[in-house]
């Protein structure tokens, strides 16, 4: 479908931020127009079109709602994804990635992984990295991921780096396992 755009893929968030307000402005626009016909028709509220429109928000309503995350949201800067450029070469990874939990949301801007080891950065001020440890920790273990070795990084120099050695790495390149582990995080996000 055209207006579906594929998770964790650069600049997804910005394209389904756009998708998600015009279907709810889209939504939202059918049951004020089913109402208005209703009572322009009957003079009253007293109608099945009231009905029907009432009922249509239900559904407007829920598409708010992933507007509002969608809005909240912020996919990676172009000037990270420049940076990054050819550095991630032949390793499995993803961008735009908004891990959603109970107390916090987490935005990562970019993940790759290779061997048991999973790296990513974030642009998000205030990142409570104990607390995504814990989380991406929990949902792993719950889905049968074990030994996984986690770092989010918040400098570009130091991820840079850290990317580098990893793309350099000798250790074992299961490409199977690296996309199922990110599969897994593209499925957790928004």
């Amino acid at each position: 479908m055209f207006w579906r755009n594929k998770k964790g893929t650069f600049g997804y968030i910005k394209r389904q931020r756009r998708w998600e307000i015009i279907r709810t402005m889209l939504m939202f626009g059918i049951s004020i127009a089913l109402y208005a016909a209703g009572y322009i028709a009957t003079k009253s509220n007293k109608n099945l079109l009231t009905l029907a429109a009432v009922l249509g928000c239900l559904p407007a309503s829920r598409s708010a709602v992933g507007m509002i995350m969608f809005l909240k949201a912020k996919g990676c800067s172009s000037r990270l994804r420049e940076a990054i450029g050819d550095g991630a070469d032949g390793l499995s990874e993803r961008y735009d990635l908004y891990l959603t939990s109970y107390a916090k949301n987490f935005q990562i801007s970019h993940l790759v992984m290779k061997g048991k080891s999973l790296i990513g950065i974030t642009e998000q001020e205030g990142f409570d990295e104990a607390a995504c440890y814990q989380h991406v920790k929990t949902l792993f273990g719950q889905n049968g991921f074990r030994d996984i070795t986690i770092k989010i990084f918040q400098e570009k120099g130091r991820y840079l780096e850290r990317l580098k050695s990893l793309r350099e790495s000798e250790m074992d390149d299961n490409r199977e396992f690296d996309e199922k582990v990110l599969e897994l995080m593209e499925n957790l996000s928004l």
